[in-house]
């Protein structure tokens, strides 16, 4: 829960315009020289004439116009910086090779401005894991936005800018004498006149990428004109090489002058002289050994987790599966954040049927029987956004007039009292059993009142991609892999040379494997190239985890609709399956040789229109443009169950997130890049991502647990108990 703080893993880069003389300083926020030069090796150099700029984890390098076998073009080099090396920039090189100036000014002009020199030199900047190429004229700002895949399985000679993700077009207000200062999700526009400003949100599945309006604007009173700006990971360094001086501004997108402070103020470093070139890294961020033994960081959780598993089931709310775990009293209860009671569900609330109270009730008094399955409500209640808002919020003024939700609606929505019925415990054994020996938390929220698809997409991409409803059938799911869409955290991952995570599957969606078609494909070359060595079914995974061969990072989906039984929790089908493929996958990881090192993740998309009794809040919009249907994306909705499994984690915890700021499901994805150690500013998930809380402190044991319990499936009359009398 609280935010990766390391800024050791900050660097500038210092060249010389006129030789290959380099030099490099760590950037320390908490450090009282904020810029302390790294020991080089002796004669380090590096090309003056070639650019550099940070894309993913690697430097991407190209030269000036050149040429090979008479074709003009530019050479390129993306490698790995080692900060701590002899020669930094020099780095084990992933690719090389040469683009064709066709590339990038196309076959039909050789020009796109009036300076017959635009060619000399390839404008590129980096924003998140994607290249913009910009040729700026007076009238127009050709753009084009690459796709990066630096192929870090095959080192070689391979393209890592391998196709355009948009194709060309033109900024109607971004041309020539303009800067772009990639930081975080957002670009910062710098006039000509060097202290009028525009900011831009990065949203590379829009045609333009930074498209209107734009989030701010506005004229710098604080920022001289001659003065140049580099960004280092969330701050922006103003600097003057003839006077050798610094401020350092604080990044804030939600301000109107963008840029707070100054923060810090001084002397730059005496290697920094008036033909210095500037450039920031971030480097992967290291482990903090004195922090590693220390429970509930993310250090901590770095040095004893190995193996994350991560298992989104769908359509239940918290009320419906979880609210009875602790119905006799929530003694032996170990808290983490707030220390509030646990907030389960009670035959005290209610919805109205017209003007009929109709109470939370536990299906069938809760008890299993031999004499009926295990199915509550009849029919798939409605669980669009527009639904959702109306269970939400039965009395105006709603959501459009920032309502606390009251939680009324969900029998006036569905027409169907059967959504006020829950599961017991005993019902439920599996699920509530890891909840009681391990941890749940009563605090999380779908992170959009929706369905299916929208939801996981928050889960792995940070947003809905402004869209509502579901899109899991015909054309619309068979071509969506096709259009460009914002990336998603195995994107990123991929980006920074993070290859150990795989997808596995219970059953084939529509011809294809569901997360990955709608969340992965299309994003990475490599990758769609052969989706086998990323892709497996189930049993795969039981295989794997016996032994001992699970990836650093494990996608499970759940089966949707089979003829066996679905295993998805979803209503309408027999839970009985879907608590036995639970206990399966708990078992084979318990099982393993990897159990003291796996954290196991249980979770659900939605709450399917199922009751909740507690309000969901507003959220921080995931995407600064998003609106749809005057929905804009800023309000959670209910609660599902999240359940964390490891015997790193006390038994009966129940944690919460620090601070205003509840769980919701992108606080998986933040968590898990902050595990890898992939700096913030370079996850581009949106803002909803960044601030989500993370959840490490869940692990609070400070040694594993010897034992781990055996539960036993519960039963019904489809999948009967053969020593049941009833």
């Amino acid at each position: 829960m609280k935010s990766q703080t390391a800024s050791t893993n900050n660097y500038l880069i210092s060249r010389n315009k006129q030789n290959p003389s380099y030099s490099l300083y760590r950037f320390d926020l908490n450090s009282d020289e904020l810029f302390t030069p790294v020991q080089l090796g002796a004669n380090t150099c590096f090309d003056a004439s070639y650019r550099i700029a940070q894309i993913g984890g690697y430097l991407l390098q190209w030269s000036p116009l050149d040429h090979q076998d008479n074709e003009p073009g530019y050479r390129f080099a993306l490698s790995e910086f080692h900060p701590n090396s002899q020669d930094p920039l020099n780095g084990p090189v992933i690719q090389r090779g040469f683009w064709k100036k066709s590339k990038f000014w196309g076959h039909y002009r050789d020009h796109y401005s009036t300076n017959p020199n635009e060619d000399q030199h390839l404008d590129l900047t980096p924003m998140a894991s994607f290249v913009l190429n910009m040729i700026p004229a007076k009238g127009r700002g050709t753009f084009e936005l690459w796709n990066f895949d630096p192929k870090p399985t095959a080192p070689g000679h391979a393209d890592p800018l391998p196709f355009p993700y948009s194709g060309q077009g033109g900024f109607p207000l971004i041309k020539q004498g303009h800067t772009l200062i990639p930081i975080g999700n957002y670009v910062l526009d710098r006039l000509p006149d060097g202290q009028e400003f525009r900011l831009w949100s990065f949203d590379p599945q829009m045609h333009p990428p930074l498209a209107l309006p734009a989030v701010q604007q506005g004229r710098w009173d604080k920022i001289d004109p001659t003065r140049e700006l580099t960004a280092l990971g969330d701050h922006l360094l103003e600097w003057d090489s003839e006077k050798g001086d610094y401020r350092l501004w604080k990044f804030d997108p939600h301000d109107a002058q963008v840029l707070i402070g100054p923060v810090r103020q001084g002397q730059l470093p005496s290697g920094i002289g008036a033909d210095s070139m500037l450039t920031g890294f971030q480097a992967q961020i290291p482990a903090q050994a004195d922090r590693a033994e220390t429970p509930g960081t993310i250090d901590f959780m770095r040095s004893k987790i190995k193996h994350v598993v991560y298992y989104m089931l769908e359509s239940r709310s918290f009320d419906n599966v979880c609210g009875w775990l602790y119905e006799n009293g929530d003694e032996g209860c170990h808290y983490i954040g707030s220390q509030t009671p646990f907030d389960g569900a009670s035959l005290d609330h209610f919805n109205l049927d017209g003007d009929k109270p109709v109470h939370v009730s536990q299906f069938k008094g809760g008890k299993l029987s031999n004499d009926w399955d295990l199915i509550a409500v009849d029919q798939d209640p409605f669980h669009d956004t527009t639904d959702n808002l109306q269970q939400m919020f039965a009395e105006s003024p709603g959501y459009w007039g920032r309502a606390t939700p009251d939680m009324g609606g969900f029998i006036l929505n569905n027409a169907n009292a059967q959504v006020m019925e829950s599961f017991s415990p005993e019902q439920l054994p599996i699920l509530n059993g890891l909840a009681r020996n391990f941890a749940v938390s009563d605090r999380w929220f779908c992170s959009i009142p929706g369905g299916t698809d929208v939801n996981r997409a928050f889960s792995v991409t940070g947003s809905a991609f402004n869209k509502l409803g579901t899109w899991e059938g015909g054309n619309a799911y068979e071509y969506w892999p096709k259009f460009p869409h914002r990336q998603s955290v195995w994107k990123v991952l991929w980006s920074h040379g993070i290859t150990d995570w795989k997808i596995y599957n219970a059953i084939i969606w529509e011809k294809q494997i569901f997360t990955y078609q709608l969340y992965l494909k299309g994003q990475i070359p490599s990758v769609d190239e052969s989706p086998s060595d990323f892709m497996a079914n189930i049993d795969q995974f039981k295989q794997d985890a016996a032994a001992g061969e699970l990836p650093a990072f494990s996608y499970l989906e759940p089966t949707w609709i089979a003829p066996s039984g679905a295993t998805s929790y979803h209503p309408g089908a027999d839970l009985v399956p879907a608590e036995k493929m639970l206990n399966e996958i708990y078992e084979a990881v318990k099982n393993g040789p990897g159990w003291d090192e796996t954290l196991l993740i249980i979770t659900f998309d939605k709450n399917n229109g199922l009751y909740d009794h507690v309000a969901p809040p507003y959220a921080r919009k995931p995407w600064p443009n998003d609106l749809n249907n005057g929905f804009a994306y800023d309000l959670m909705g209910p609660r599902v169950p999240t359940i964390m499994v490891s015997p790193w984690i006390k038994e009966q915890s129940v944690f919460r997130a620090e601070g205003e700021t509840p769980f919701d499901s992108t606080s998986f994805a933040a968590t898990l890049l902050q595990w890898f150690g992939v700096p913030k500013p370079l996850w581009g998930l949106g803002d909803r991502m960044d601030a989500a809380p993370s959840f490490e402190a869940v692990l609070q044991a400070s040694e594993p647990r010897k034992e781990a319990p055996t539960l036993t499936p519960p039963y019904d009359k489809s999948f009967p108990n053969k020593q049941d009398g009833s």
